[in-house]
């Protein structure tokens, strides 16, 4: 199961290629030369029931350098993309059918009671660097896991009231957890985007020296960087690039016996505009874009007729997005003062405040004037593409300025017109005045924010919009807390409940408004701590949906994350890239990129 991730960024694949002026002789290349594996493959490699030919680059775009390589310790989803390209789990989630699949665990079974599972790793196995592979790694790996001082999504997830998973080595080659409570969710939980297995050999000193958050970042030498994915890291330069090139000893093989990948490397190109990523596509130099934003869908059908690339509808994002307020009660450990100004604590943590804004955004104008219709509006933390789990009872907050003005009034906030326009002031003669951040460089996000500033200045609340670097961001979200409210989306791939422990639990990393809570704050997070403590110790399906639903009824009363809309997504492809299996679940496009090669024309 893949924990949430902080999903900023837009990403494109190109293959780079040359062309001649038309009536010009064009120079045939001479014939590539044949793959030759240099190692044997493994005898207990995966089979993919896939055909395909080795050969080729792919180049991918995104808007930001990466924050860090960190397999384990990272937040955005940039590196979630990465890291799922180089480093795998003992189990993965197969993003198409949504199905738990084996990968470096070939089998597994659990006792009568679900308490004790057994895994029987892969044998014969090699690290990026050559390593071997055994159960050594994967106690390691869970070791850190289960560390509180590893602040890491994986945590989050695998702590099970209050209580770690014991593992065990029962020999090289076998591993076994008891857990301290059933975990339904448990098989998905542990796949290799939410828990890469790390290699002891390389990472154990540094996590002994109490030094493991410092590895695995940016300044690395690219030759240091060891994983079991189907790539690994080759190159990084700042503002340029991002490659990864194919790793020699990757444990998958296809139908005919050959090793996985096919792809000799994939390029990340760093470009800061979405503009920039739409002419390339529109001149045919993609082969393959995760997100089209919506109003080039129809510019690059047109022009898909010519460049040979085709526009793939996948319906409604499984992910989410909208507007959280800051209401972290802390204080800055060096300064002593509030990370937030109490009096703008006050109106954030009052869920009348919270609401009255949720009645006051107009979702369908943003549906219309920023998607071109092709979006939902959003009222939960559930998209209606979940249909599994989707909850379409919840309150909803359709917009209503007359109410959203009712609902502040009751709080004791009242309106004064002047000569310069309607302004709020709460009880206390405070303006109401605070600034609203989101990532620089997205324009749908930009327009979004602009609209809604236009919409809250109609009851009187003065918004400041500034748009922030990527990174800047990210600083501001998960450590220096100095913000007022923020408009981010999270990526949600994994859609079963306990995919988001690690946004909707009070100790969450990622609960945005007020994180790593020690106890909960209020009783409605301390009530949706005990539901999903429930969801997680049933398997039946019923059970765990009805706790689920009052989880997202919880959410829409109490707008702790203000939803807007839930964009449409639009994915294209090259007709010549061969085994792609576009789906909604990040990475849409390259999620089975060991599969992925070049069709011969």
């Amino acid at each position: 199961m893949r924990k949430a991730v902080i999903a900023l960024f837009i990403i494109a694949i190109v293959l780079q290629f040359s062309c001649e002026p038309p009536g010009k002789q064009q120079t045939v290349a001479p014939p590539a030369p044949l793959y030759s594996d240099p190692h044997p493959v493994p005898a207990d490699a995966m089979e993919m029931k896939v055909t395909g030919e080795h050969g080729g680059r792919l180049i991918s775009i995104v808007l930001a350098d990466p924050k860090t390589f960190h397999q384990l310790i990272h937040t955005e989803a940039d590196t979630q993309t990465y890291n799922e390209l180089m480093a795998a789990g003992l189990t993965k989630l197969n993003n198409q059918t949504q199905e738990v699949e084996p990968a470096l665990a070939k089998s597994w079974e659990s006792s009568e009671d679900h308490l004790t599972w057994t895994f029987h790793l892969r044998q014969g196995l090699q690290w990026s660097d050559g390593a071997p592979f055994n159960a050594d790694d994967v106690l390691f790996t869970m070791e850190v896991v289960n560390d509180s001082k590893i602040e890491s999504g994986a945590h989050d997830v695998l702590v099970l009231n209050n209580k770690t998973i014991a593992w065990t080595k029962l020999d090289d080659y076998t591993v076994q957890a008891k857990l301290p409570m059933i975990f339904a969710p448990f098989l998905r939980q542990i796949e290799g985007g939410s828990v890469p297995i790390l290699a002891k050999h390389k990472w154990e000193s540094a996590y002994r020296e109490g030094k493991f958050a410092e590895v695995m970042q940016v300044n690395m030498d690219p030759k240091d960087y060891v994983g079991m994915g189907p790539f690994t890291l080759k190159e990084f330069k700042t503002g340029q690039r991002v490659t990864l090139a194919r790793n020699p000893y990757y444990w998958k093989k296809d139908a005919n016996g050959k090793r996985l990948p096919y792809l000799d490397e994939i390029t990340f190109e760093i470009v800061p505009t979405q503009d920039q990523i739409e002419l390339r596509i529109e001149k045919g130099e993609i082969d393959t874009h995760y997100t089209i934003r919506p109003e080039d869908v129809d510019t690059l059908r047109q022009a898909g007729k010519t460049t040979n690339v085709k526009i793939i509808d996948l319906g409604p994002t499984y992910d989410f997005e909208g507007i959280f307020f800051n209401q972290n009660s802390g204080k800055n450990p060096k300064t002593g003062k509030s990370f937030l100004d109490p009096v703008k604590r006050g109106w954030f943590t009052d869920p009348n405040f919270r609401q009255a804004i949720s009645y006051a955004i107009n979702r369908v104008a943003l549906v219309q004037n920023v998607f071109f219709g092709k979006a939902v509006p959003s009222y939960g933390m559930e998209s209606v593409s979940n249909k599994q789990w989707y909850n379409d009872q919840i309150t909803k907050y359709l917009y209503d300025p007359a109410k959203a003005l009712q609902l502040l009034q009751a709080a004791g906030f009242t309106q004064k017109t002047a000569e310069a326009g309607t302004t709020l002031y709460d009880k206390k003669g405070n303006e109401v005045r605070f600034t609203l951040n989101t990532n620089a460089g997205n324009s749908l996000r930009n327009t979004e924010c602009n609209l809604i500033v236009s919409d809250l200045a109609k009851i009187g609340i003065h918004v400041e919009y500034t748009p922030l670097d990527f990174n800047a961001l990210l600083t501001k979200v998960d450590q220096t807390f100095d913000f007022d409210a923020m408009l981010l989306g999270l990526g949600h791939d994994d859609l079963d409940p306990n995919s988001g422990l690690n946004v909707w639990l009070s100790s969450g990393t990622l609960h945005f408004w007020y994180p790593r809570q020690k106890k909960p704050a209020t009783s409605w997070e301390k009530r949706i701590d005990e539901l999903f403590l429930q969801i997680q110790q049933t398997y039946d399906f019923a059970e765990r949906k009805k706790y689920y639903d009052e989880v997202q009824q919880i959410v829409a009363e109490q707008q702790p994350m203000i939803f807007t809309v839930t964009p449409k997504i639009f994915v294209c492809a090259k007709e010549t890239l061969g085994n792609l299996k576009p789906a909604l679940s990040r990475h849409r496009t390259l999620w089975n990129a060991d599969e992925l090669y070049w069709k011969k024309q």
